[in-house]
């Protein structure tokens, strides 16, 4: 058959040793509940098109059996750090300027279990690639306020419901089309935490091109 291959994995609802009580009963009543045990193969067709590479896996090019949809299909191997990243993508989804979650599957890729991502294709690319072929033409002063308008508005929804990304960067803002109407979108959740009052965000994780000057320093002391 296909190298996808069902894995009735033990229920989210057990508790991982990273995670508070709180995250556990929001797992429980989201992720779990959506988590696909068939094989993904049954509703999707995997190309070998790779879209793209975050910081916990690549994303695959998949297309809807029935419908015919492209998608993008992120593979990540199934760890409390990966269930993390899904369960706060997932719950940040509805947000328009966020990169939105179809589908998950807990399945064996390779012999490993694997938690396969099925989101939304962003086919415009990134914002950072747009920089870049704009060479020396510099963004109008319109063009560079709706960018961030769009980065600010999926900042105040994450933030709205504690969550903090950690990694906002051009590489992970991609538009959903190359037409001048596209939409900008958050994506990859790899750094994201949720924020309460029993944690705290002292954990150094960044990109080091992109990392503030007063982090550096502190960083480095």
């Amino acid at each position: 058959r296909d190298a996808y291959t069902a894995q009735q994995s033990p229920s989210l609802t057990t508790p991982p040793t990273l995670f508070t009580a709180s995250w556990l009963e929001r797992s429980a009543a989201t992720l779990c509940h959506r988590t696909e045990q068939s094989v993904i193969t049954d509703d999707y067709s995997v190309t070998s098109q790779v879209l793209g590479m975050g910081i916990n896996g690549r994303v695959l090019e998949v297309f809807h059996r029935e419908t015919g949809q492209k998608y993008a299909l992120k593979m990540l191997q199934d760890c409390p750090e990966s269930r993390r990243e899904v369960e706060l993508h997932w719950r940040v989804s509805p947000c328009p300027h966020v990169v939105s979650i179809i589908d998950v599957y807990e399945n064996l890729y390779q012999g490993r279990k694997c938690l396969l991502i099925v989101m939304e294709c962003m086919d415009g690319g990134e914002l950072f690639s747009h920089i870049q072929d704009r060479g020396n033409h510099a963004f109008t002063e319109r063009e560079a306020s709706d960018i961030m308008k769009s980065i600010g508005e999926a900042i105040h929804f994450l933030h709205s419901i504690n969550i903090a990304h950690r990694d906002i960067k051009p590489e992970n803002l991609l538009y959903t089309s190359k037409r001048p109407d596209a939409l900008l979108k958050l994506t990859d959740f790899g750094f994201a935490k949720e924020i309460t009052t029993l944690n705290s965000l002292a954990t150094p994780c960044f990109t080091p091109y992109y990392v503030g000057k007063t982090t550096d320093h502190v960083l480095l002391k």
